[in-house]
């Protein structure tokens, strides 16, 4: 039987990144997530805007068709 020889595999360093790059880093992601934020929040905004718009069309719709058949129901009855 031929010995097998093992080599041991080189420990690859991994590096650590500095205390600069981590707050480079956060940095760059707070500025990104305000970012998205703001946008979410004016998207919000819109949407709320348009949530009262429908009631408002909603409430006047149901104004003028509990008017018209009032005006049904009064012309079968008194006419």
């Amino acid at each position: 039987m031929p010995n097998k020889k093992t080599t041991a595999k080189p420990r690859q360093s991994t590096k650590k990144p500095t205390v600069q790059q981590v707050a480079n880093a956060l940095d760059r992601h707070e500025r990104i997530c305000e970012q998205k934020w703001k946008e979410n929040f004016r998207r919000l905004d819109s949407i709320e805007s348009d949530i009262n718009t429908t009631n408002k069309r909603l409430w006047q719709i149901a104004g003028i068709v509990i008017g018209l058949l009032s005006s049904l129901v009064i012309n079968a009855f008194f006419m």
